[in-house]
């Protein structure tokens, strides 16, 4: 009997796992759930974190520019031709035949184009008739002068022997002195119409454009049937057929400000960039300072000389002009005279090396480098990355290491 009432006992004591769960289980489960993910996502955060790339700020090496330390001052200007004009007819008329096309090359006294030329052919063949007649006309009054020079001096001799009366001795000297005038008019209708001729084929000549110099032609400004005056303005064409520049004598106009111009003396050497032709840098000189101020910018015009013109230069390209204190030394347009420039904080020590670190694909590498002179804020590299490499500046060793993804600020490199 004590038995069976143990087991009921036991039995009232053991947990009934089919019964339905209670409704502070049911809460406690509905708030399990949302703080296990959050936790989740707290892990995937603080992962993500310790991952990101971080940003450096970088710089390129650099090669130096041919004269660098020499440079006193610089100016930027336009390449311009000492001779350039914009070649037009000196008579109106109807442009009949242009003989060169832009970009031909033409030498002195070449024919450029020519006008109509039938007004002039007739004008000159109405002055070559003029000196026909006036020609004749000379001759007949030459003929009655030397006949009234014959009567004259038969009528002298008359007029001594008392055969004549005096009077018609004055008649006939009035007659000859008559006859010497017709002669003298004569002479000069002659000139009149000897010159008319002169002008009607100058005339027909200036029907003929030529070239005045040798040069290039820049620009076609007229085709055939145009009708031409004689004028030309610069930037508008009133008359004009080409425009003509000699391209071996080009020089640069740099605008410098008045500030700086007693920094720049006729003959002082030069460096010429052309914008066309970045890599290179060309030997020049200063020729002239123009005595004259734009106060609208309070700059002057300083004319640099090519030493020796580059082929490819052209008018109106875009140039910049270092002016130097001293001349060149005669490597130093060399590229391989020049050592490639890091900034120098870019530059860390590994034990007892110099390295830098490289931004290569996004990604960290640090590579060697034998270190030469020191320029400024810069240092040269004997050896390491060549330039156009972008290298981190002020490196933070304990944020970088090797092959680590980084992002580049904006704005640096």
């Amino acid at each position: 009997m004590a038995e069976a009432q143990a087991q009921t006992t036991l039995s009232a004591l053991r947990i009934d796992r089919t019964a339905a769960p209670t409704k502070r289980h049911r809460r406690m489960r509905r708030w399990l759930i949302p703080v296990v993910l959050l936790l989740a996502v707290l892990v995937l955060a603080g992962v993500s974190v310790t991952r990101r790339a971080p940003t450096v700020r970088v710089a390129e090496v650099r090669e130096p520019l041919p004269g660098e330390q020499q440079t006193e001052l610089s100016a930027a200007g336009y390449v311009d031709s000492r001779r350039r004009s914009v070649i037009a007819p000196q008579i109106p008329g109807r442009l009949m035949d242009v003989t060169v096309e832009e970009g031909e090359p033409v030498k002195e006294g070449q024919v450029i184009a020519r006008l109509d030329d039938q007004d002039a052919r007739n004008v000159l063949s109405r002055a070559e008739a003029e000196v026909r007649a006036a020609q004749a006309r000379l001759a007949a009054a030459r003929a009655q002068a030397e006949n009234a020079q014959r009567t004259t001096e038969r009528t002298e001799n008359l007029a001594k022997q008392g055969v004549i009366p005096h009077s018609e001795l004055l008649d006939v000297e009035t007659a000859g002195s008559a006859a010497r005038e017709e002669l003298n008019a004569a002479h000069a209708e002659l000139g009149v119409a000897i010159r008319a001729r002169e002008g009607a084929r100058l005339q027909l000549a200036h029907t003929v454009v030529r070239a005045p110099f040798d040069g290039t032609v820049a620009r076609k400004l007229a085709d055939e049937g145009a009708v031409l005056a004689p004028a030309a303005l610069a930037g508008t064409n009133l008359g004009g057929i080409v425009e003509l520049v000699d391209l071996d004598a080009l020089d640069v106009e740099a605008e410098v400000s008045e500030q700086q111009l007693s920094h720049i003396q006729e003959g002082q050497p030069a460096l010429i960039f052309l914008d066309a032709f970045p890599d290179r840098a060309f030997l020049a000189s200063v020729t002239t300072v123009r005595p004259a101020i734009d106060r609208s910018k309070a700059t002057a015009t300083v004319m640099v000389r090519f030493q020796s013109v580059p082929k490819g230069a052209l008018p109106d390209m875009g140039a910049k002009v270092a002016f130097l204190r001293e001349p060149l030394p005669p490597d130093a347009l060399d590229p391989k005279s020049r050592a490639p420039r890091v900034p120098s904080s870019a530059v860390v020590q590994d034990d007892g090396h110099s390295a830098v670190w490289v931004v290569r694909d996004g990604r960290l590498v640090k590579q060697p480098v034998r270190l030469g002179q020191r320029v400024g804020e810069e240092v040269a590299l004997v050896e390491g990355p060549p330039a156009g490499t972008q290298v981190v500046v002020a490196p933070d060793a304990k944020r970088l290491r090797e092959g680590r993804r980084v992002k580049v600020e904006a704005g640096s490199g």
